[in-house]
């Protein structure tokens, strides 16, 4: 539905909520035309794409409703009440409600305001989306793209935004642990939603926040190392506690240049993610510092010639083992009740893994082989699948 003069575009997905809100409340079809008198939206989906002789009328003749009685309608027209509705000033489109004259025409006026309400607000929440959508836009392009290869065209779109990329910031990068879990179904999408708004309301009016790949970034102007720390305490404690959602967080150094200072953040916040830690900082980094220097053809080679060329499946149950092992700091104890299995059987699967591989995770002087292919497993799990 395109409304007219200075109102907004209303979607097709937006008017069918609309009408369907409606619908509930009343408890009768509901219907909306566009300016051309076409249903777009309606609850009864055999109307929606078809043509609305009444509301065409309406639209034309600028009437203020028209009622379409029982031996008035037609295969276009059902009885039923149409009201015009109003965005800025001009008609918007139609609203159809279905039934008899006196059953519908005492909240006629009242569902017509509604409709306009909802209408405004509706075209108002995609305008503030429409405004995120171009705000992560220019944050992508400065933080993770190629937008410092063109300096002032970048500071000229900042500057437009409201942001001076002058300021130093240092950069946060943060996200939810088990975060597939939450993703995979609408309710906890919902919840990751409820979660990262939080979160950004958290960091304050004056830090920039915005969403890449499952991940917040928090780009906050000139703070110290113990500001940076205590930040991510307060978000992580606040989400976990609203919530029950934990998040890692990984913050990055003092670098001046944006690029850099996002890549520190992201480093600590991936080996945080590994080591089962909550907040790290880029200077707390080791030994993840250089595997994003290692080809991913490289990783995938590695991992081969350690697990002996293991199928994808059975490579992921060896890192789950790993990732629990790693976690409980070598405690057999520790990992078997991570993994709900008991102690004999988890010496029994890493007597299984040192036969498969020649190492045994158990060695200090070998721990460190399978340390690196869980990293190394991060980067090119995709990549495995094929």
């Amino acid at each position: 539905m395109e409304l007219t003069g200075q109102a907004l575009r209303l979607s097709r997905q937006g008017a069918q909520a609309i009408v369907e809100e409606v619908g509930a409340i009343v408890g009768q079809h509901i219907n909306m035309m566009d300016p051309e008198g076409y249903v777009i939206a309606s609850t009864d989906p055999e109307r929606i794409g078809t043509l609305h002789e009444g509301a065409r009328k309406i639209i034309r003749e600028h009437l203020d409703e028209l009622y379409v009685r029982d031996e008035e309608a037609t295969l276009t027209s059902r009885p039923g009440l149409n009201l015009p509705v109003y965005q800025a000033g001009s008609i918007a489109g139609v609203i159809g409600i279905t039934g008899r004259y006196e059953d519908v025409a005492g909240y006629g006026q009242i569902v017509k305001k509604m409709v306009e309400i909802l209408i405004r607000e509706n075209a108002e929440q995609d305008e503030r989306r429409m405004g995120q959508r171009v705000l992560n836009r220019f944050l992508e392009d400065w933080v993770l793209g190629s937008g410092l290869l063109q300096p002032r065209i970048l500071e000229e779109r900042g500057f437009a935004l409201g942001i001076d990329i002058s300021v130093p910031r240092r950069v946060m990068v943060s996200g939810v642990r088990n975060f597939q879990e939450y993703a995979s179904t609408a309710s906890g999408q919902k919840l990751l939603e409820q979660a990262e708004g939080e979160a950004a309301s958290l960091a304050g009016a004056g830090c920039l926040v915005f969403r890449n790949a499952g991940r917040q970034i928090f780009l906050v102007q000139g703070a110290s190392d113990r500001h940076m720390e205590q930040l991510a305490g307060r978000i992580r404690s606040c989400v976990k506690k609203k919530f029950g959602i934990g998040l890692v967080m990984g913050i990055g150094g003092r670098a001046r240049d944006i690029h850099v200072a996002y890549g520190q953040a992201n480093k600590a916040w991936r080996s945080a993610s590994m080591s089962k830690r909550d907040v790290m900082t880029y200077d707390s980094v080791t030994l993840e510092l250089f595997t994003e220097d290692v080809a991913e053809s490289v990783k995938a080679e590695y991992l081969r010639k350690v697990f002996k060329n293991c199928g994808y499946e059975e490579l992921c149950q060896w890192m789950g083992l790993l990732e629990a092992y790693f976690s409980a700091e070598g405690s057999l104890k520790a990992a078997s009740d991570a993994m709900h299995i008991h102690k004999n059987t988890l010496t029994y699967k890493l007597r299984k893994l040192e036969e498969l591989t020649g190492y045994d995770v158990r060695v200090l002087s070998q721990s460190a082989v399978f340390y690196m292919a869980m990293v190394f497993f991060r980067d090119v799990k995709e990549m495995m699948q094929d």
